[in-house]
């Protein structure tokens, strides 16, 4: 009987460690399949604000710590298109704007030359297809902010011949001719004549027209002028999080229908009420305790940036341990994809622009993630494609291939 006992003993620790395997093998199988899933697919950023870090001395060949973006993590990422958005704000000097953002392209070209073995501009779809299929990262350029071109639609023609394929209207603040969506007090409604007339423009050069950042009437305005499709790059679903930068289920609907396409942000506050409203309070207090320094060096751009940085770095200590999963940006996937379909949505990290990101999308090299959760939600392949950056193309292709 005690021979008997053992037996069955040894079986039973048999079995389990079988179980044990088994699973490991199950696992281990997943794991491989949205990995191979994700690097088959062509995977698109739609917006990343890297470019400032690198016109301040950011090396893009080199693995960094401080920021999201570089080659060494896009390629850990599976990223293959990357919008590297030159970054401008409406309170720059007007007349500088324009050779600002030239500085910067020349920075990003220069950069991009010195590791041409990895990455490459690409101005059309058919190019980023050829980069991509070269083993090298397609670097898509835009401009977020129409200040750059000084209110003159021969600048706007300059940044296309250096390879901007598109222009974000506005920013935080509005500017001459586009209004902002933080703007409580607009001066004029959506847009002005001339702001019709950059948009028409970039229609007949081939520029994709970028709506995130735009108030709803200029969303409106846009829509009614432009010929071709419009993106929204880094914006999320207000009915999911009420914020101001956030599409509307009619604005969503209209973008369906105009062709076009939104990238998610993964910002929390874009993408979690509770997350929103907790950062809200925390901006107020922090905000209030500086008010003094910042009416007191109003008039020094760098040591007002100094005390903004100072906020943020207090800010992040007053939201310690408030977290966003990040599937939360698959819900507003989600969200698009039951109320206009699966053709319409993609990514718009808007890396190295944000102060916080949600839990397990630190960088850009753990853009795998959003692929694994589309799989346990059970998209098909051909969806994930779709998301992951074929909606992108397809707008590419049609505005700046024509």
């Amino acid at each position: 009987m005690e021979c008997l006992r053992v037996v069955k003993s040894q079986n039973k620790y048999s079995l389990i460690f079988l179980l044990i395997l088994l699973n490991v093998f199950i696992y281990c199988g997943k794991e491989l399949d949205f990995m191979e899933l994700h690097r088959k697919s062509l995977v698109a950023d739609l917006h990343c604000d890297t470019a400032l870090r690198m016109f301040e001395g950011t090396q893009i060949g080199v693995r960094d710590t401080s920021g999201h973006v570089d080659i060494p993590r896009l390629r850990e990422g599976g990223v293959d298109l990357q919008v590297f958005a030159c970054f401008i704000s409406t309170n720059y000097p007007q007349d500088d704007c324009a050779e600002h953002v030239h500085r910067m392209l020349d920075t990003l070209e220069s950069q991009f030359e010195n590791n041409k073995e990895d990455i490459a501009i690409c101005r059309n779809a058919k190019e980023a297809e050829e980069v991509i299929n070269s083993g090298r990262i397609a670097a898509f350029l835009g401009i977020e902010n129409g200040v750059a071109i000084e209110n003159s639609l021969d600048e706007l023609e300059k940044f296309y011949n250096r390879g901007i394929r598109y222009l974000t209207l506005t920013h935080l603040e509005s500017s001459d001719w586009c209004i902002s969506s933080e703007d409580k007090s607009p001066k004029f409604e959506g847009l002005t004549d001339f702001g019709r007339e950059v948009v028409k423009k970039m229609n007949q050069l081939g520029m994709i027209v970028d709506v995130s950042h735009c108030s709803e009437s200029a969303f409106w305005e846009v829509l009614k002028v432009s010929s071709d499709p419009v993106i929204a790059s880094h914006s999320c679903v207000y009915s999911l999080c009420p914020h101001s930068r956030n599409l509307t289920d009619d604005q969503l609907k209209a973008l369906a229908e105009n062709g076009g396409m939104v990238g998610i942000n993964f910002f929390p506050a874009f993408l979690s009420k509770e997350f929103k409203e907790k950062m809200e309070k925390a901006w107020i207090k922090v905000r209030k305790e500086k008010e003094s320094l910042l009416e007191e060096y109003k008039d020094d751009s760098g040591k007002k940036k100094e005390i903004y940085q100072n906020i943020w770095e207090e800010i992040k200590k007053e939201l310690e341990g408030v977290e966003v999963d990040f599937t939360i940006v698959v819900d507003h996937i989600d969200y698009i994809v039951d109320l206009v379909g699966v053709d319409y949505v993609g990514l718009g990290s808007d890396f190295d622009g944000v102060t916080f990101l949600p839990k397990g999308l630190e960088d850009c090299s753990k853009v795998p993630k959003i692929t694994e959760e589309l799989i346990r939600r059970e998209y098909s392949e051909g969806e994930i494609k779709k998301i992951l950056g074929g909606n992108f193309m397809m707008v590419f292709r049609e505005v700046c291939d024509n």
